[in-house]
């Protein structure tokens, strides 16, 4: 009676297409598993960003080329913006909690043209808490915060690109 019972809970959750984080289906599967070609252009070239984004290439199936080619895409990172503003006050008037902003503009390209708009951005939030009393551990959570929140944006950078890679032959091909 068990087994039903969790036989019909696994399908039920199946059925309103609830999937784990990172699960690729479909169009989204057919991406990931072609191996594409990408320039990345950007004026500081040693940035934790571009960093970020080097570092989760091989996880995408995507090889970093130094130059354009006819098949290549090309991810044309303009600027990142980081934004810090109080998020939260203590009783004692004091800071409590912080939210960092960051966001980058960027636009992706091939032989024929930009493919994205040229103000398309990438943003993320996060909250921490800010404790008075203990500024360094505080600035230390806040680098970690800042690490992490780099590489989530460089995933979403990846994955935004790798999907234009199955859709940009589709739209270039129009008259």
């Amino acid at each position: 009676m068990k087994k039903i019972i969790v036989s019909l809970l696994v399908l039920s959750l199946s059925a309103c297409g609830w999937h784990l984080r990172g699960s690729a289906t479909g169009e989204d599967k057919l991406a990931m598993t072609s191996p594409l070609d990408l320039v990345i252009a950007t004026k500081d070239d040693h940035s934790p960003l571009i960093n970020a984004l080097r570092q989760s290439l091989p996880g995408y199936k995507i090889n970093e080329l130094t130059s354009a080619t006819a098949n290549t895409l090309t991810l044309n990172l303009s600027r990142e913006v980081l934004d810090k503003r109080t998020a939260g006050v203590g009783s004692d008037a004091l800071t409590s909690a912080y939210e960092i902003i960051l966001r980058v503009d960027y636009s992706v390209s091939n032989a024929q043209g930009v493919i994205t708009p040229r103000d398309t951005n990438a943003r993320i939030s996060r909250t921490y808490n800010y404790n008075v009393n203990n500024a360094n551990g505080a600035a230390q959570e806040e680098e970690l915060v800042l690490r992490e929140m780099r590489r989530e944006l460089a995933n979403s950078i990846l994955r935004r690109v790798k999907n234009l890679s199955v859709k940009a032959p589709a739209t270039s091909a129009a008259p």
